[in-house]
């Protein structure tokens, strides 16, 4: 029972990790709602995690693989947004890659945890910076008028609420990382069959429920994505020994080390802050608001071609890049 329990303590705090990129720095006007992305998102977390260990995930492109899983998971399952451009269309499986992918799962939970737990906070420091500036550019795109429905306190805040906004759920951030380094961590990942069940019907009645009856064909296009990031996994399951990605990150991380990670909502602020006395014009909002997505559209393309190919030429090392 402890281990179950602190296997749900590392899905959950992991889970505050992902849904900070995936959802709160990227979706200021839902306000301040939390617990119920928590419930969600931990579904697709915990079969990620599950994968990293399952499939003995411990380079770059492998890593990907899983990234993409969990954007599609995410998208797709969760709701049935992936579908809604079509069951051919490429872009916003890539979008969902260079976004819920790269930004929850490479960056903000793989390589802070890796930098957190080596104490190279120099590296987290920079990375921050440049998120910041990226958090705060396109927060102002929710001052556009189309961008104004389905959320709780639509357009353009005081600047004052959106840096308490922003400082809140980094805060958020730095106590799951902290809590990550408290023994919650886990080197492996093997829940009970009950465990397995219990999150295959979770998925199963998300899907059913959320993505289905908005999308009937949209299976077809889930199907292709999943087989396309299980064969490259499978392949590497064959390849490598025993073990994964988890047993390079355990350590302890000390509060001084997290603190750079206050660069975030710093920077993000401050681009916000600059926007609203700027006055900027509302077709360059609109530029952003259109630029950015396909900007991250092409890196998830790109990233998720790379990283099933690599599993049929060669491995890229995460400790090189780390």
């Amino acid at each position: 029972m402890k281990q179950i329990l602190l296997r749900l303590l590392f899905v959950l705090t992991s889970t505050a990790v992902m849904v900070f990129f995936s959802e709160k720095a990227y979706w200021y006007p839902q306000g301040y709602a939390i617990g119920e992305l928590l419930l969600f998102y931990a579904f697709p977390v915990f079969a990620s995690l599950w994968v990293i260990d399952y499939f003995r995930v411990r380079r770059l492109p492998a890593l990907v693989l899983v990234a993409a899983l969990y954007a599609f998971l995410t998208e797709g399952v969760l709701t049935p947004i992936l579908y809604e451009a079509g069951l051919l269309d490429p872009i916003l499986p890539g979008y969902f890659v260079g976004w819920h992918g790269v930004l929850g799962v490479i960056f903000g939970w793989y390589f802070l945890r890796k930098w957190f737990v080596a104490g190279q906070w120099r590296k987290a420091l920079v990375s921050a910076a440049i998120f910041g500036l990226f958090w705060g550019t396109w927060a102002i795109t929710y001052w556009l008028p189309e961008n104004f429905k389905g959320f709780e306190r639509p357009g353009q805040w005081p600047t004052l609420d959106f840096g308490f906004h922003a400082v809140t759920f980094t805060f958020m951030l730095i106590a799951a990382h902290w809590v990550l380094g408290r023994g919650v961590w886990q080197t492996v990942f093997k829940p009970g069959r009950l465990e397995k069940w219990i999150v295959l019907a979770g998925l199963v009645f998300f899907y059913a429920t959320m993505s289905f009856p908005a999308a009937p064909f949209g299976f077809v296009k889930l199907a292709v994505l999943l087989t396309a990031v299980y064969i490259p996994l499978r392949i590497n399951r064959q390849r490598e020994q025993e073990g994964s990605l988890l047993t390079e990150l355990v350590g302890t991380v000390k509060v001084q080390t997290l603190l750079p990670l206050l660069a975030m909502p710093v920077m993000a602020t401050a681009v916000y802050g600059a926007a609203a006395a700027l006055e900027l014009p509302e077709a360059f909002i609109r530029a952003i608001f259109e630029l950015a997505p396909l900007a991250q559209s092409f890196l998830g393309i790109v990233l998720f071609i790379w990283a099933g190919v690599s599993h049929f030429t060669h491995h890229v090392s995460l400790k090189q890049l780390a």
